[in-house]
């Protein structure tokens, strides 16, 4: 029987009920823009979802983000983004790759939805990142002046989210019997969306209370909490760490018979009439292995191609000590970690399973155990349990081998590590787990053991000097073999972490109007600004570029193979052959040709020479070598055909486009 709040020392949340005037409901909101996400079912509704209905509150679930990414697939915003002019923005967009996504994905929108019509959007081959590239525009870090100055939501650069809520009429939407509203912001650039989204709200059912929740809040100081909520009055509420029993108590006040006092609520911040905005201490939060299981929406998992859910296996960090990370401050008031048992994690999944038909998990952590590893391995092949899963997870010596093989036995389909770099050094100075020989171990034994590895770098931590990126990098590249991509992150140091509050233990100078804004946290409210002079800004651009490059290279073999059999090498005189135009975004650049392989992500500028002389055959049309020497002489063409092929822009005649 599972523990209630009362026998963990918890105070019982009062369950609200109906009355005469109608049953209490509660809209979930994850709102846009979390472009990484489209096609997922971020689980933030769910849990929150499953906890609320424990409890006897029923939630409406909106995942915003989703609605948002098929909001930028209609035809006029896709025509405008091809053209270089997304919605409310300023500038040239032609030759950005959000211009190349509009213009691809005209002519090319059907192959980001499956068969049965179901969202393709996280798909790991093809063309799927593209509309992450076209929402990229729309993105809003916000900078204090958006907490301060209510008329920037007026600003151009919301148009196209104040468009899009105009339209999703929310006035109709929202359930008579809703009283409560919350905004789930996991992310920083959802902050100024759900600002936006709360004031719509407000203007069509201002008895709705609004309560925003989720990191973004919960990482945020009091001083621009404050400035939040005394500006931003369309917000009533905002729970900070935890949210489950915050949520749930906040439920009760709006209840029939309640009374609004949310500042009463462990966690919540509100502006009052006595006290102005009053922030209430932090309560502990639920143990995982007491939440209900989370509830996902078949309605929002029927949309979907591959439905992902995710199960929390923990809050916190079981290591918890790598000093530029803030994921461990999200949970003031509750233990530094809080993991689950196989026990009652498996039972989850199972009923997952059952409900959902669902084959594939991912693990909601900020790294998993090496012990939880193995006990739910075997658990799993136990239970003969037919699923696959992912996870984060950390270089940790105790993956060794026999581990790692077990987890694949068990269906891991893929880890994603935040190793960073190689160099001891560096890791031991922000205080990493592994060193350089334990992370090309680990490296090694997950490829044996048939464990794909999804690995995270960042090439400029603090004090890293030139020599040790490039060092770094020629130890990665010689077991990329071994990896199935790679992604690449500017360091940002953030004020919550270790490193934001001693930067010079890390040989930080802190200049807060130094250049390189929020990178990969997206959340510039919490960007420390400082220089670190082991680098210069250009050597830090050219180890950037450096490893960006390295990324395409060794980083896509996953995507590549959803492209066709590119030529390799010339082919005889009268073989047909044609540019693999299907996979190709030509844009006129004056006399030359700018051509973007969409598959591959590469560019490659055709002369006006070129240009001119490959005219007849750029819509498609196939030709032979023997075609091309006519017009371009026979060596300069067998230089054309070669640089061709170099660039994979050429396949046999023939073959069909990227989904048949």
């Amino acid at each position: 029987m599972p523990e209630t709040p009362a026998l963990l020392g918890m105070p019982e949340v009062p369950r609200p009920s109906g009355s005469a005037s109608g049953p209490l409901s509660v809209v979930l909101a994850f709102p846009p823009l979390v472009e990484l996400s489209f096609g997922r079912y971020f689980p933030s509704l769910a849990v929150l979802g499953g906890f609320l209905s424990s409890r006897g509150i029923t939630s409406h679930q909106w995942d915003l983000n989703e609605e948002f990414a098929l909001h930028l697939l209609e035809p006029d915003h896709l025509r405008a983004a091809g053209e270089g002019r997304p919605t409310g923005i300023e500038g040239d967009f032609l030759e950005e790759m959000s211009a190349v996504a509009g213009r691809w994905l005209q002519d090319n929108r059907g192959q980001l939805f499956d068969a049965k019509g179901r969202h393709d959007f996280a798909s790991v081959t093809g063309p799927a990142y593209l509309l992450t590239a076209l929402a990229r525009p729309y993105l809003i870090d916000p900078e204090p002046e958006w907490l301060a100055d209510p008329e920037l939501l007026d600003s151009p650069r919301t148009l196209v989210y104040r468009t899009y809520y105009e339209r999703l009429d929310l006035a109709a939407r929202i359930p008579k019997d809703a009283a409560l509203f919350g905004v789930s912001l996991p992310m920083g650039p959802q902050l100024v969306p759900g600002l936006l989204l709360a004031r719509e709200v407000k203007r069509v059912r201002p008895d709705v209370r609004v309560v925003l929740g989720g990191p973004t809040v919960s990482l945020m100081d009091e001083e621009l909490l404050t400035t939040l909520l005394s500006t931003h009055r369309q917000i009533d509420a905002v729970s900070r760490y935890d949210g489950e029993l915050p949520l749930a108590a906040l439920c009760g006040q709006v209840a029939p018979g309640g009374t609004w006092q949310p500042t009463a609520v462990p966690g919540v911040s509100a502006l009052t009439e006595e006290h102005g905005v009053v922030h209430a201490a932090p309560g502990p939060g639920l143990h995982p292995n007491v939440l209900p299981h989370a509830e996902y929406d078949p309605a929002l998992l029927g949309r979907l191609a591959d439905a992902e859910l995710g199960i929390v296996q923990a809050r916190g960090c079981y290591w918890g000590k790598c000093d530029y990370c803030d994921f461990v401050e999200q949970y003031d008031g509750s233990p530094a970690y809080r993991g689950r048992s196989v026990k009652s994690f498996v039972a989850e999944i199972e009923h997952q399973v059952v409900t959902h038909g669902a084959r594939q998990f991912e693990l909601i952590t900020e790294s998993i155990p090496p012990a939880f590893s193995r006990r739910f391995s075997q658990e799993v092949l136990d239970r003969g349990l037919d699923i696959s899963w992912s996870s984060f997870a950390m270089v940790d010596r105790r993956f060794d081998a026999e581990t790692l093989e077990l987890m694949a036995k068990a269906g891991c389909s893929f880890l994603v590590i935040g190793m960073e770099t190689t160099n001891t050094r560096v890791l031991k100075l922000v205080h990493k787990s592994a060193d350089r020989e334990e992370n090309l171990r680990f490296i090694r034994d997950a490829h044996r053991a048939g464990v794909n590895l999804r690995i995270n770098l960042i090439p400029d931590l603090p004090s890293t000097t030139l020599p040790e990126a490039l060092e770094a990098l020629d130890d990665i590249a010689k077991i990329a073999d071994s990896v199935e991509s790679f992604s690449i992150f500017p360091f940002e140091a953030t004020r919550s972490s270790e490193v934001g509050r001693n930067p010079e233990k890390f040989g930080l100078v802190v200049a807060e109007n130094a250049s390189g804004l929020a990178n990969q946290a997206q959340y510039a409210l919490n960007h420390l600004g400082n220089i670190d002079p082991a680098m210069t800004d250009e050597e830090r651009s050219r180890v950037h570029r450096l490893y960006h490059d390295f990324a395409i290279r060794h980083g896509s073999g996953h995507m590549r193979e959803a492209g066709p059999e590119f030529l390799s090498e010339l082919p005889g005189q009268d073989e047909r052959m044609r540019l693999a135009r299907d996979y190709l975004d030509i844009l006129p650049r004056g006399r030359e040709l700018l051509v973007t392989h969409v598959v591959r992500r590469e560019r490659t500028v055709l002369p006006a020479a070129v240009a001119s002389g490959l005219a007849p055959w750029l819509g498609g049309a196939d030709f032979s070598p023997r075609e091309v020497a006519v017009v371009f002489g026979d060596a300069p063409a067998r230089q054309v055909l070669a640089a061709l092929i170099e660039s994979r822009l050429l396949t046999a005649a023939g073959v069909g486009a990227l989904v048949a």
